[in-house]
């Protein structure tokens, strides 16, 4: 990749950090609603057993300095230049990375970006949000905020700030059960073969390694205040 376009990406992401700030405290503003990802939709419940199957363990996970940030909408992936400006501004005070754990909620429409490639492709993602396949700039058939490649022209993250990279550097990443049962919804009717049940089931199975299913986008934003976060709503 050019040093251009690499300063082209930085500037992008610059941008966006500049244009999100957002006082810590900003109350919760819209829940998980289904008709986002796909329409109206059941939630489908877990199934009930004596201990909870919501994976909580992350709070054991947070150090020092931790801020949550709270995506509801996709944003060209400006959650994901959130948490890579809190790594890098902390660093310039020569702070560890193993003090900094970013929170990144990625609920309601967002929780599409914890999904792989192969479900961006069956469900057409890219067209849905309007995003460009990093490396041809046609409409995204893969999920463009993970796998960053140095030649990838049109790519809105880079090395530090890309999903999965973001989470090798100990970012914590929560998502919404009520979301991915929306875009369930939305992969049965275009998959018929799928049963609502077996739908949510082919969705999870799909979501990246290291995120956390919450059960709902609302309650992971509370939980992650509750256990000492910061909050900030990302806006752009």
């Amino acid at each position: 990749m050019t040093e251009r376009h690499d300063q082209q990406r930085r500037d992008f992401l610059h941008q966006l950090i500049g244009a999100g700030a957002v006082a810590a405290g900003t109350s919760l503003l819209g829940g998980c609603a289904v008709a986002a990802a796909g329409g109206r939709s059941e939630h489908i419940a877990p199934p009930a057993t004596g201990a909870s199957v919501w994976d909580m363990s992350w709070k054991d996970r947070l150090s020092r300095y931790r801020t949550a940030y709270d995506s509801p909408e996709v944003y060209s992936g400006a959650a994901l230049a959130y948490a890579d400006a809190l790594f890098s501004g902390y660093k310039e005070l020569g702070i560890a990375s193993r003090e900094i754990t970013p929170v990144l909620i990625l609920r309601h429409a967002a929780s599409a970006m914890v999904l792989g490639d192969s479900m961006w492709d069956r469900l057409s993602f890219g067209e849905t949000y309007k995003l460009k396949d990093p490396t041809t700039g046609d409409a995204a058939r893969r999920n463009p905020f993970i796998n960053f490649k140095p030649d990838d022209k049109h790519s809105v993250v880079d090395g530090d700030s890309a999903l999965d990279a973001l989470i090798q550097r100990g970012a914590i990443v929560l998502t919404c059960n009520i979301a991915l049962t929306g875009i369930a919804n939305r992969l049965a009717k275009k998959e018929t073969r799928y049963s609502a049940t077996v739908a949510l089931a082919e969705v999870r199975r799909h979501v990246l390694s290291g995120v956390y299913v919450m059960p709902n986008g609302v309650f992971a934003v509370s939980a992650a205040q509750d256990a000492g976060c910061h909050y900030m709503r990302v806006i752009v």
